[in-house]
């Protein structure tokens, strides 16, 4: 793979081993401006492939770059315009909220205004005078992502950055990534195992599955619809006859039926449509 100069973010050939399991095997891609998902089921190897991306782990194979600099070698170069947020970021212990986004707009030179704009939109602002002890995981996370967003990088890391929220405020989540990396044009690599707008909203997909990243796919690529209904099977009965993939598994409907044939096909045989959602094709064998 030759890296391009637009390219933000360079994989080439990494592996990584752990106990004999090749957890990372050949990964290979090279990243531009935009949102790009990184999905993958637990265990995958997500977590660890951003951690070789950020120079916290180095590969037993092939290489990588953050704007030109190999993060293992030139950490600080690499780093310097990079905002990383862990999927269990590191916290202050006992220290107030307020105490936590002083210290961090110090170091990393962005406003406190700012972080609490974000933890406002987030609807986290009534956590200011609480001890980071004291709250939730998915207040906490809210809380971070709130000081990573409020800076001004070219490149944004973010592991699992909606695992532990509720469903409006991933909706939230996704709507406001999407206006940051749109006002910025920076590079956001965003990994998720969740059904989210995220999703749906990106500029490409990518599925790490069994060690490599196994297909890649974007908002405008080939779709797949997960509908849940008050009858699969007669609904399934029904698009099966076009639609010979379609299948149930989790209580769900999956297809590659449009959203619009579905939703057709439920209406005429006074079939209730409970949820739905449209994702890359390439999700499809994770989620299915």
């Amino acid at each position: 793979m030759v890296e391009s100069s637009g390219d933000a973010i360079y994989c080439n050939d990494v592996s990584k081993l752990f106990r004999r399991r090749k957890v990372l095997n050949n990964v290979q891609f090279s990243l531009g401006k935009g949102i790009n998902i990184l999905s993958g089921v637990n265990g995958s190897g997500k977590s660890t492939l951003f951690y070789i991306l950020t120079g916290i782990m180095k590969p037993d194979g092939g290489s990588v770059s953050i704007l030109g600099h190999d993060p293992w070698v030139s950490h600080e170069a690499a780093m310097k315009e990079v905002s990383f947020m862990l999927e269990r970021p590191s916290v202050l212990g006992s220290a107030s909220i307020r105490e936590h986004i002083y210290w961090f707009s110090s170091i990393r030179g962005t406003g406190t205004e700012s972080i609490k704009d974000y933890m406002h939109l987030f609807g986290v602002e009534y956590t200011l005078s609480s001890s980071f002890q004291s709250l939730s995981m998915g207040e906490m996370e809210l809380v971070m992502l709130s000081c990573y967003l409020s800076c001004e990088t070219p490149v944004f890391i973010l592991d699992e950055p909606n695992s532990n929220v509720d469903v409006h405020r991933r909706s939230i989540i996704s709507e406001v990534i999407r206006n940051k990396a749109k006002a910025s044009n920076s590079i956001f690599l965003i990994s998720t195992h969740i059904f989210d707008e995220l999703l749906t909203t990106s500029d490409r997909v990518m599925v790490l599955k069994n060690g490599q990243i196994t297909n890649t796919d974007g908002a405008s690529g080939r779709r797949a619809s997960i509908l849940r209904t008050s009858d699969n099977i007669a609904l399934r009965a029904a698009l099966e006859v076009d639609f010979p993939d379609t299948s149930i598994n989790g209580g769900a409907i999956f297809t590659s039926a449009s959203i619009d044939n579905c939703v057709k096909a439920a209406l005429e045989r006074d079939i209730t449509v409970f949820s739905y959602i449209s994702i890359p094709e390439a999700l499809r064998s994770i989620y299915e």
